[in-house]
């Protein structure tokens, strides 16, 4: 299975997807355990809430920080410990994303007490916390996506041509850990999840009214509960991203 999702991966590359994929920066090596910085809402305790925040493409390690997404909790009162993974492409590309996820992160946070862990995945990161939901059923409380990643257009095609994702169905003749396979278990996740009227994990979307990949999160957004989608002037960058959180967090979606 390993080789399969090295396959899929490695076909995100091929995606023809270029607000993602358009940077020429070296692909960086996958550490073990995969790095982190956390950020506790309080230095004498433990909250009983945490959140997972995982970068998109060009993302650096510190830049959730960077970009005042900490703060932006604090400000608003979050009661929740928050912490950055630095699970860049190359942990994608090698087939590792989820375990490292899992072993690294999620894992010891629920062996450690935390009663409710929600993922926070910017693009590409948001790709990834769909992958590992599903993955990893009963293990989140949460996922926010803001911009993801569902699939190149032709994905949108076949789910439009099937009635509506109601009424769309995976294919399966996919071979297994082929993209299309990959794309569509993303999918059919979110469709179940939407079926079960969105929990668990309770889902939030958020994306730009200029987002290049809009009419594939248009789709999604049908099918969830009006309040859980959130959308916001702008495309697909860090300025958008940072009113999309600050809406959320107005919304109280952690709580």
């Amino acid at each position: 299975m390993m080789r399969g999702k090295r396959d899929v991966l490695s076909a995100l590359l091929l995606v023809a997807v270029p607000i993602l994929f358009a940077c020429c920066a070296i692909n960086r090596t996958a550490l073990v355990p995969v790095p982190t910085i956390a950020y506790p809402e309080r230095p004498e305790g433990r909250s009983s809430t945490l959140i997972v925040l995982l970068p998109g493409r060009r993302s650096r390690i510190g830049d959730f920080d960077r970009k005042r997404f900490v703060d932006m909790a604090r400000e608003r009162g979050v009661d929740a410990d928050l912490v950055e993974a630095d699970l860049h492409l190359g942990y994608y590309l090698d087939g590792t994303y989820s375990t490292r996820l899992w072993d690294d992160v999620v894992a010891p946070a629920r062996a450690s007490g935390y009663e409710r862990i929600w993922i926070v995945g910017i693009s590409l990161g948001g790709s990834g916390a769909i992958g590992f939901a599903r993955e990893h059923p009963g293990a989140l409380t949460g996922i926010v996506l803001l911009s993801p990643f569902l699939g190149p257009p032709e994905m949108l095609e076949t789910i439009r041509a099937a009635g509506g994702l109601r009424d769309w169905m995976p294919d399966p003749s996919a071979p297994a850990g082929s993209l299309k396979w990959f794309i569509e278990q993303n999918w059919d996740f979110l469709k179940k999840g939407s079926a079960t009227d969105g929990g668990p994990p309770t889902l939030y979307l958020g994306y730009g009214r200029d987002e290049p990949m809009g009419p594939s999160l248009d789709l999604l957004a049908e099918s969830l509960p009006a309040d859980h989608v959130v959308r916001v002037p702008g495309g697909h960058r860090w300025n958008t991203w940072q009113a999309l959180w600050a809406e959320m967090l107005s919304r109280r979606v952690f709580e």
